[in-house]
């Protein structure tokens, strides 16, 4: 039977130490673990190069309470001492002063049970009074355990002290298990089948003694699992680079928003739906303030009360300062579009921001309450909605998505507004973006005289077709099994 060359160094090495030694002093020798010693003895063992036997005892050695014990006495000695000094009692409070914390408990009730002393009252003071000299007889048995060892070497009585020892947290009991191999006689090393020639071997003439296993060249190679970009992650920056290719500039944004940016602006009404609680989340203990110029503010206010000059009639209600300036996680990338058009105010522009957008919703395979959402912008002048659905069938197609179609919706800051739906293979058609016509009610606030064509987009809804999910909720997995079944590891 041959061995392998981890084996066969084993057996060689146990050859030299006379043929009898334990793990401790082989894995002293060859320079490695003793835990790799017990799994290289059982093979060699089950191949009959070897005979096992396997020693277990039980050993103690005082922990560092114990050590400090050992050197000071124990804590009753040391109350003793302190009581005999000061003729026979002391205040309960100066006691536990000279002791540390976890040793006042297990002095007292060594004094308890033996008698050696007692708590008494003198008038409002609590006082140690000393009863009969002791001998604690942990105080001797502890500074005899010192050196640690075999319990097997203690006597009956130490065997049952250091019991009490190891309850007090001041010694410990460890089983260690001792194995010593044994050679068979008449088994050698040298029937040994190696994997590879190593430089030492060649030099030292073994590879005469020993057998090479075969080498099969048509075996395929270990497969590497090697750490990558999570797909998910790597899906996002693609989208990132097809807008940058395609002349857009990135824009980004802060989580926390006010209303006034993330709805306001975007001339949705103060009573709409969208921006009650259950559709948004609200922020409690941040004070913002709105951080927009006061003309900005005021023109806003007018557009929603009576149209501002826009042509509209706006919303016919008194807008609310208060609600505009309340803080609130972003529902939309919309508002970076609108912060961008604040401060580009001459065409052409092209803007594109890709984040984490949040809503309350109930969580299912299409749905999250936190998830990527992309927004662009372009404008100029004689931008049109045929504009619109050029780029949206370019980016589509750049990302491989050739199947999408579109259908007339509505949203409060578009008009024409549009939806764009792309095919899932196992959920059919999804909804993946809004899209539309800024509204004058939108641009002329913001000092937009030129047509801006807009959309948003659940970019998430095409990474699930691109990766192959059918659950939104498998984007963020962290599962490697996950990952590698995707294909990308």
């Amino acid at each position: 039977m041959s061995l392998s060359q981890s084996e066969a160094s084993l057996l060689e090495c146990l050859e030299r130490m006379g043929g009898k030694a334990d793990a401790a002093a082989l894995a002293s020798k060859l320079g490695l673990p003793e835990s790799s010693i017990f799994p290289l003895s059982s093979l060699l063992s089950t191949k009959g190069y070897v005979t096992l036997t396997e020693e277990v005892t039980e050993r103690f050695r005082l922990t560092e309470e114990g050590e400090r014990c050992a050197k000071e006495g124990m804590p009753e000695t040391r109350v003793m001492g302190l009581l005999e000094s000061r003729g026979g009692s002391a205040p309960l409070t100066d006691v536990s002063a000279a002791l540390r914390p976890n040793e006042v408990s297990a002095a007292l009730g060594w004094g308890r049970k033996t008698g050696a002393f007692a708590i008494e009252r003198r008038g409002a003071a609590s006082i140690l009074v000393l009863k009969a000299a002791k001998q604690s007889e942990l105080d001797a048995a502890i500074r005899r355990m010192k050196e640690g060892g075999d319990t097997s070497r203690l006597s009956k009585e130490d065997q049952s002290l250091a019991v009490q020892l190891k309850a007090r947290g001041l010694l410990e009991l460890k089983e260690v298990k001792r194995l010593t191999l044994a050679a068979v006689p008449g088994k050698h090393a040298a029937e040994v089948s190696l994997n590879l020639l190593s430089s030492e071997i060649i030099r030292s003439g073994r590879w005469k003694e020993v057998t090479l296993r075969p080498y099969d060249v048509s075996a395929s190679p270990p497969s590497l699992k090697i750490g990558k970009r999570h797909p998910y992650i790597a899906f996002l920056e693609e989208t990132k680079e097809i807008f940058i290719s395609m002349g857009f500039e990135e824009t980004s944004g802060p989580f926390v928003e006010t209303e006034f940016w993330n709805f306001d602006v975007l001339f949705q009404a103060q009573d709409h739906p969208a921006r009650a609680i259950h559709d948004s989340f609200q922020v409690r203990g941040v004070e913002q303030g709105i951080d927009a110029p006061e003309d900005l503010i005021q023109r806003v206010k007018a557009t929603h009360e009576s149209g501002g000059g826009t042509g509209s009639r706006g919303w016919g209600y008194s807008w609310d300062l208060k609600i505009a300036a309340q803080p609130l996680l972003r529902t939309q990338m919309t508002v970076e579009s609108a912060r961008y058009l604040a401060s580009h105010k001459e065409p052409p522009v092209k803007a594109f921001s890709l984040s984490k957008v949040f809503r309350p919703d109930v969580i299912d395979a299409r749905h999250m309450i936190e998830f990527s959402q992309l927004d662009g912008i372009v404008g100029g002048e004689g931008i049109n909605v045929r504009h619109l659905l050029g780029v949206l069938k370019e980016f589509g197609h750049r990302l491989g998505f050739d199947d999408i179609k579109f259908k007339p919706s509505y949203f409060p800051f578009t008009e024409p507004s549009i939806e764009a739906y792309i095919k899932h293979p196992t959920l059919g058609w999804i909804e993946c973006l809004g899209s539309g016509l800024f509204r004058p009610e939108v641009l002329t606030p913001l000092g937009i005289k030129f047509p801006v064509i807009a959309w948003g987009i659940g970019i998430d809804r095409f990474a699930m077709i691109r990766l192959g999910l059918n659950d939104i909720r498998d984007l963020n997995t962290t599962s490697l099994e996950k990952l590698r079944q995707w294909g990308w590891w």
